[in-house]
């Protein structure tokens, strides 16, 4: 856990949304679009970066630089639906 110097306070909108801070974020690899698990820990809340595709199935990251391996996925789906 980081101490409370490395914690910084965000705000949340009328909607629910928060900002995850840009250095945590890049910090633990999230990028838009991704998808996080929210957990209620006792009186916390986290949020648990959720591994990707290519990280699962133990597929070279190369493979799929630039692109999501969801949207190949969901193309698959359009087309046979």
């Amino acid at each position: 856990m980081r101490s409370l110097a490395e914690m910084e306070t965000v705000t949340v909108c009328s909607m629910g949304r928060v900002t995850i801070p840009l250095e945590l974020r890049r910090e633990l690899g999230i990028e838009g679009g991704d998808k996080l698990i929210v957990a209620r820990d006792g009186n916390a809340i986290k949020l648990i970066p959720t591994p990707r595709l290519s990280e699962l199935a133990g597929v070279d990251r190369e493979v799929f630089r630039g692109r999501k391996a969801s949207d190949g996925i969901e193309a698959m789906r359009r087309s046979d639906g």
